[in-house]
């Protein structure tokens, strides 16, 4: 595949975003979807699409809006076919709507949020994880199926992290950690794009070890997971089930 042609894979058409995706992923949260904008329960309106510019895979992933968030469909598939380049379903975000969500602030935010027990192979540990939504029981059930796995699956359970608030390295956008949906596993045994190269559009090579049981198991409850990106951050899972909606998924690969 050259170069001229993987780019325009990567920048899938926005045609395929559907507003209605974000209705089916958080039903308790979204009264309403158009192409315009995005209105939850409580009130609150979100654009769907803003005028920042998009052109370049910088100002994508800078000034992302609802609608870019959308633009490349998440695939749930194998593990067979690295992801092409610039293929990041997920990692554009739009900042205001997780903060209309999950918290404005980190004040806010660290209201939101509850403990979980999450199972080791020496018992549990307490994790902190927003309730909004839900989350910290979806996280707590993916714990619990992944007890269940054989031990030399689950020791890429260990480690787990969630609750920081930060940005992201690097740049001054808040990484998902901060809002209290995203969890790392295993980190001293998995991979992240940035060992490797540090430019936003280098070319790089894909590495992985995390065993697709557990991807599987944060899929099934509403999680996507970072080794499905070029930008590959195989510890990473976040709930975005937007991504994982009826409207915008893609059919699993096998």
């Amino acid at each position: 595949m050259n170069f001229h042609y993987a780019w325009l894979i990567s920048f899938a058409t926005l045609l395929t975003a559907n507003p209605e995706c974000y209705q089916q992923g958080y039903p308790d949260l979204v009264r309403s979807t158009n192409e315009t904008s995005i209105i939850l329960k409580d009130g609150t309106v979100i654009p769907y699409h803003t005028s920042s510019p998009k052109t370049s895979w910088d100002e994508k992933i800078n000034n992302a809006d609802l609608k870019t968030q959308l633009s490349q469909q998440y695939d749930n598939g194998g593990l067979d076919t690295p992801p092409s380049y610039l293929f990041d379903p997920g990692r554009l975000r739009y900042q205001p709507f997780f903060q209309a969500l999950y918290g404005k602030d980190k004040k806010e935010i660290e209201q939101n949020l509850a403990t979980i027990e999450w199972p080791t192979l020496k018992g549990n540990i307490k994790l902190r994880v927003n309730r909004m939504q839900g989350v910290d029981q979806k996280l707590f059930m993916v714990g619990q199926e992944i007890a269940k796995l054989p031990k030399a699956q689950r020791i890429w359970a260990e480690g787990a992290a969630t609750y920081e608030y930060r940005v992201i390295k690097d740049t001054d956008r808040l990484s998902m950690h901060s809002f209290g949906i995203a969890i790392d596993l295993a980190p001293a045994k998995t991979q992240y794009w940035k060992a490797e190269a540090a430019a936003e559009t280098a070319k790089i090579g894909y590495k992985n070890t995390m065993p697709l049981s557990i991807v599987r198991i944060f899929e099934k409850h509403g999680f996507i997971w970072g080794g499905r990106w070029y930008h590959y951050d195989t510890m990473h899972f976040e709930y975005r089930p937007e991504l994982l909606a009826p409207s915008c998924i893609n059919a699993p690969k096998r």
